[in-house]
């Protein structure tokens, strides 16, 4: 009886609540999450903690009306909830399920491989030993980063880390370089580097951080420590047939003061400076100066070859560079940058163009000997004072000046003829920016920047007649805008306000023509007024994130042409849009559709109609109707970052298409190509899917990547007196890389590239090529010895019987023991290979192409590190 009672009791009082514990973004369970509960006025009463899989039960204590139920656990922030018994009832079952975010704050590290220990994860931070993937062979910063997972190069030194642009390159968290970093990737030695760092989601203003998102990248170098005031590294070779190598590096690090200092001279084929004149690849920071910049009409920045630059490129070069961050007092900090270039490169070309259309066939034979004698000299420069935790004012300018003299001799069809140009090219900006952070979650920010560019050239062409062409580009752009970015719980936005003004002035004049069909001059006025008003907003929502874009546009336009009867002037307002739908099937992968419609202006390379001369045998000009590009493109792609297991994937698609583009006209014979660009209705078109994957093995300490990419275009043309032409592209790439690391002294790389290229048209047999190229390299390394081969083997065309080129690089490094000093033998080009055979193909073109290339040499060499 006494039993019964005790139990009937109980039962009468008996309060249960029972509940789960998951993660916002991945939905699974957490475990060991301590659920408190406490009463309406705060006090702890009691407490329990959640199993395995997230679930929780607990009895409610009595005499209480009122609960406030709290979660605690280092990793994930709280939640609260609140529970009110019932009147009336006297046992009831009470269910609340708790869906936790992490905490951002946490400082729990996530490891890669227990043992080893090669990379961490901090937050938006990837930390790695580089002693895991160190070999020995390493010289400079660059060659460390090529063998870290998730980092890869492009061809202009520009990196990438998970796909993601690398916008700077820092040295113990200070920006030295600024958008230049290939200057300290190709010349700071790698034997100062004690770590790599990479900062996701980085902002070079530091009061965006978390108001802000942003999809770039900075790398971090960790200096070993003792590396304080100054130390450097210095060699000096001399080899056969007059090849010379002198460099030295500086590096200062003191609180007050951090710089880089480069000086360099060699005529191997090397390039130790951010500028290139061998491809047609920019320099890193004059990306971003595009808009700002003018046209280059007559003056393309480099020559065309498929062969990797250091073996086509004959040279005599000078590289001086100054890089220096001074801290004036704890608010205000001065960063100085300078370089100078200088360059003489030598080209012999021969080509031979069969262009067929139609039934009508055209042989081209050109042989040209050129050289080219590039000058840089550029001064940067950034002003940064915090006024306040609070308020950030900084003013960021760049001025450079380039000087390209070009002079060349050859034959077009057994005509003889000379070519001499000269370009001066004058460009300055400066930018202002005033940030102030209202609270943690909200921020005004206000841009002002200002650029001028000057761009005189003169060609003059002598054969059959002497031709002058002057052409003077000039632009100048003045951009003000005003910024509120603010972030919630779970959405960003940011409103952008401004106004921006170009203008543009075009003259050309084409001495010794004569024509009466087309003006020989140019005098143009092209003024463009932008006001614009943006919204950008993020949101997230458990697995989906959510991004669109709101761009409102006026636009007033004016057009003075001396060659047109009456001048341009129109209003335009125009509204664009962007979207993406990402969803987060996990921390480790995601799946992302963007939408994108853009309206373009025509630039200023297509608004002039009188003739302009770029070469011995081509003219360009325009029949210029003005019309928005407008574009249309579609993305999809599907991405793991498994940097646990060391795993990168990327499967992607792309569709794109313009309503108005430009068609181009060509008019050929065998002396002359005319060539105008025609803004018209277009049916341009492009689909492409491509794939990406890289793995790590650590067992191996080896790297394998996979890259491929299928494109195909279709775009119109007019050649002759031909019908609009309606052509088909498709290109085929793919890349297969691997990278061994062995803990013995033998190591190799092989890399293999395989490109296909069709061209298609309507009646017309397709043109196609196909070529190959395989690398082969391995390191033997052992104590204080070290050597290195490298091969390569290029095949233009695995369809036709031109023959592939093979070849073949050694270098032997040898430090005596307790000597500061190592000296090194450099073998380039064993097998002698003077010249190097290509072709290409386009809808109406087969083209073999051959040029020379740096010869053999040997050089011998000392370095010296301090």
């Amino acid at each position: 009886m006494v039993l019964f009672f005790l139990c009937l009791n109980f039962s009468n009082a008996q309060h249960i609540l029972k509940g789960t514990v998951a993660d916002s973004l991945t939905t699974e369970p957490i475990a060991k999450v301590n659920i408190l509960i406490k009463t309406a006025d705060n006090k702890l009463i009691d407490f329990t903690s959640t199993d395995t899989n997230g679930n929780f039960t607990k009895t409610l204590p009595k005499d209480y009306k009122e609960f406030i139920i709290e979660t605690s656990i280092i990793s994930h922030l709280k939640s609260k909830k609140i529970i009110k018994i019932k009147d009336g009832v006297s046992s009831n079952t009470y269910y609340i399920n708790f869906i936790l975010r992490e905490r951002i704050n946490a400082l729990d590290e996530v490891l890669i491989e227990a043992k080893k220990e090669p990379i961490t994860i901090k937050k938006d931070t990837t930390v790695y030993k580089i002693s895991n993937f160190k070999d020995g062979s390493e010289r400079v910063v660059e060659d460390i980063l090529k063998k870290l997972p998730g980092i890869r190069f492009e061809d202009n030194g520009q990196i990438k880390f998970k796909g993601k642009t690398v916008t700077r390159l820092l040295l113990d968290n200070d920006n030295i370089f600024d958008s230049n970093y290939t200057i300290g990737t190709k010349n700071i030695s790698s034997d100062i580097i004690d770590g790599v760092e990479a900062y996701e989601d980085y902002d070079d203003n530091p009061l965006l951080k978390g108001i802000k998102s942003s999809e770039d990248v900075a790398i971090n170098l960790k200096l070993k420590q003792g590396k304080t005031d100054i130390s450097g590294d210095a060699q000096l070779g001399a080899g056969i047939d007059a090849k010379q190598l002198a460099r030295l590096n500086l590096l200062s690090v003191s609180k007050k003061l951090k710089g880089f200092g480069s000086l360099s001279y060699n005529n191997l084929g090397d390039n130790y400076s951010p500028y290139n004149f061998v491809s047609n690849n920019f320099d890193i920071s004059r990306l971003s100066e595009l808009a700002q910049r003018s046209t280059n009409l007559v003056n393309s920045n480099g020559f065309n070859s498929v062969l990797p630059d250091n073996r086509t490129r004959v040279n005599s070069n000078f590289f001086g560079s100054l890089n220096a961050l001074l801290k004036l007092n704890k608010s205000i900090t001065l960063r100085l940058n300078y370089n100078h270039f200088s360059d003489r490169l030598i080209r012999d070309e021969q080509s031979n163009i069969n262009n067929t259309f139609g039934n009508e066939e055209i042989n081209i034979q050109t042989q040209e000997n050129l050289v080219k004698r590039p000058t840089i000299n550029a001064l940067s420069y950034e002003l940064r004072h915090t006024v306040n935790t609070k308020q950030l004012l900084t003013s960021k300018g760049r001025f450079e000046g380039l000087d390209i003299q070009n002079s060349s001799t050859g034959f077009n069809n057994a005509n003889p003829f000379t070519n001499t140009n000269t370009s001066n090219d004058v460009f300055f900006n400066n930018r202002v920016e005033y940030t102030n952070k209202y609270s943690k979650k909200s921020l005004f920010q206000t841009v002002f920047d200002v650029s001028y560019n000057d761009l005189p050239q003169d060609f003059r062409v002598s054969n059959e007649q002497d031709l002058t062409q002057n052409i003077e580009f000039r632009k100048n752009r003045f951009n003000i805008k005003s910024v509120w970015l603010s972030k919630q719980n779970k959405s960003r936005y940011d409103f952008e306000l401004g106004y921006t003004f170009t203008e543009d002035f075009v003259n050309t004049n084409l001495l010794g023509a004569t024509t009466s069909q087309t003006s020989l001059t140019n005098d143009i006025y092209y003024r463009v007024a932008k006001s614009f008003l943006n919204l950008d907003y993020k949101y997230r929502l458990k697995k989906w994130g959510f991004r669109a874009t709101l761009r409102n546009e006026f636009f007033y336009i004016q057009l003075n042409d001396v060659n047109v009867a009456e001048d341009f002037n129109t209003s335009i307002f125009t509204v664009y849009t962007s979207a993406s739908v990402s969803h987060y099937i996990s921390k480790k992968s995601s799946i992302t559709f963007n939408y994108q419609l853009s309206n373009n202006l025509p630039d200023d390379r297509t608004i002039f109609s009188g003739l302009v001369l770029v070469n011995n045998r081509s003219f360009l000009n325009n029949d210029f109707r003005f019309n928005l590009l407008n574009n249309q493109s579609y993305n999809l792609s599907y991405r793991i970052n498994d940097f646990y297991n060391l795993f990168q994937f990327n499967l992607y698609s792309n569709y794109s298409f313009n309503k108005f583009g430009y068609i181009s006209q060509l008019n050929i014979d065998e002396d002359l190509t005319f060539s105008t660009s025609i803004l018209d209705v277009t049916n341009n078109r492009n689909l492409s899917f491509g794939l990406r994957t890289e793995k790590y093995f650590s067992f191996l300490k080896s790297t394998v990547n996979l890259n491929s990419n299928y494109n195909i275009s279709e775009f119109q043309n007019i050649i002759n007196n031909s019908k609009l032409r309606n052509n088909t592209s498709e290109n085929l790439f793919a890349s297969f890389d691997i990278r061994t690391g062995f803990k013995g002294a033998l190591n190799f790389r092989i890399k293999t590239l395989i490109n296909n290229n069709t061209f298609t048209n309507e009646g017309n047999p397709s043109n196609s090529f196909t070529s190959f190229q395989n690398d082969f390299s391995v390191k033997y390394i052992k104590d204080n010895f070290q050597f290195i081969a490298e091969s390569q083997y290029f095949k233009p065309d695995l369809n036709t019987a031109i023959r592939g080129d093979v070849f073949l690089d050694a270098k032997i490094i040898f430090k005596p023991k307790k000597s500061k000093i190592e000296y090194i033998l450099r073998a380039n080009n064993l097998l002698n290979n003077k010249v190097f055979q290509n072709i290409n193909t386009s809808d109406f073109s087969t083209t073999i192409f051959q040029y020379n290339l740096q010869e053999r040499f040997l050089l011998l060499s000392a370095a010296f590190r301090f």
